[in-house]
């Protein structure tokens, strides 16, 4: 079976079924649903496994994926990539993995909670073929299964300008003051990311680099941070990876920028994710390389981190790595303060291991079976969870 969330109001089943020759297909028009944004709460890993927190039109969608082999996903681009309704779509898959991590093809990946499937794009406008085609790539192998590919609906398109230089900076002046946006879902209250930045200005004390910080969560906010996104000469977005980019909540605020300034600026990130191996954030790296120049910006550089999952654990027996961790971006917030961006060698080996070597992979797959995978189960009955946790609630 063949699901097909289509989230363009102008385009027609039969349009689809044209693109996509399959006989046992499912077109699900997602413009007439309520559907929100994943909001990285974890409570369909760790409190009510496999059903998500947010009750609205999605559920019933995740119904039919676990009796699907294939999903596509149809929507139209932005910056090269899904616009954030597709990606919204996407970033809702969560409840089919399960919180255990496994390794898989020779990547860490959480568990399957039903059976494998494939993901492909259908999409519309400049989108970047390459970014699309790897994103299905990664994407289905998150969910056990292989790339359908990126499908292109308007052949005639101009192709989208890929080719970024990721160290072109054109701004020298000294930087005083600095406009953070979180680009994290989550409430700041419960957010990774403001708990990672907490730590990171800790490093301006002594620079005397001021700062002001905004929370996409807080939707009232949004106003006040697009006219400091225009107004100010230094810009930093904090994000945590979702689904291999960036979250769809944070793609929504960006298209509502205006892509042409009056003044430049130079714009950074810093890119999070639970797993530890560098490897895992790069589609997402590249994607945020590609975003200055079409927000009319320079960019200036992206410090890439793993790990970052166990700073919502909050457990006494993760506090000295925990302490280490928030220490390293306190230290890199001072670099940054001195620098204006992360195009240092400091900035580039802060990722940590690209990817586990050989050896090292079968001692974690030893300790994620024995150990880490246990503490999830003690995580989860702190939050009040009565269920297992690969539950398969609805098979």
């Amino acid at each position: 079976m063949t699901i097909v969330l289509n989230t363009l109001a102008d385009v027609t089943s039969e349009q689809i079924s044209a693109l996509i020759p399959d006989k046992d297909l499912e077109v699900i028009n997602t413009s007439d649903l309520k559907i929100a944004h994943c909001i990285g709460c974890n409570l369909c890993w760790l409190k009510s496994p496999g059903v998500c927190a947010v009750k609205d039109d999605y559920e019933t969608i995740v119904k039919k994926l676990v009796h699907a082999d294939n999903l596509w996903i149809v929507s139209d681009t932005h910056f090269g990539f899904l616009d954030s309704c597709g990606k919204r779509m996407t970033d809702r898959l969560m409840p089919l993995l399960n919180m255990y991590i496994e390794f898989r093809g020779g990547w860490l990946r959480h568990q399957l909670r039903y059976h494998a499937l494939n993901v492909g794009v259908v999409y519309r406008s400049n989108g970047d073929r390459q970014l699309l085609e790897e994103w299905c790539e990664r994407a289905s192998q998150n969910l056990g299964g292989h790339s359908l590919g990126a499908i292109a609906m308007d052949q005639d398109g101009k192709p989208h300008k890929s080719d970024i230089d990721p160290e072109s900076i054109s701004m020298t002046q000294p930087m005083k003051h600095v406009v953070i946006i979180n680009g994290s879902p989550r409430t700041r209250k419960h957010s990774n990311t403001d708990k990672i930045l907490q730590s990171f200005v800790k490093g301006f004390d002594e620079t005397g680099l001021t700062y002001e910080l905004y929370s996409i969560s807080n939707r009232k906010e949004w106003d006040t941070a697009r006219e400091a996104f225009l107004t100010n000469d230094h810009i930093l977005i904090a994000l945590p990876l979702y689904v291999e980019c960036a979250p769809s909540l944070l793609l929504e605020f960006l298209e509502s920028l205006p892509t042409e300034r009056q003044r430049p600026a130079i714009l950074s990130f810093i890119l999070h994710g639970g797993f530890e191996e560098g490897h895992q954030l790069r589609l997402g790296e590249r994607f945020l390389q590609s975003l200055p120049e079409q927000l009319g910006c320079s960019y200036g550089g992206c410090l890439v981190r793993g790990g970052s999952f166990l700073i919502r654990m909050e457990d006494e027996k993760m506090e000295k790595a925990l302490r280490k961790l928030m220490a390293s971006f306190t230290s890199m917030g001072r670099l940054y303060a001195y620098h204006g961006n992360f195009l240092t060698t400091e900035a580039k080996k802060f990722t940590g291991p690209e990817r586990y070597p050989w050896l090292l992979r079968q001692i974690v797959g030893i300790l994620l079976r024995k150990v880490i995978n246990k503490n999830f189960e003690r995580f989860a009955k702190q939050w009040g969870c009565t269920r297992p946790l690969d539950d398969k609630v609805y098979e």
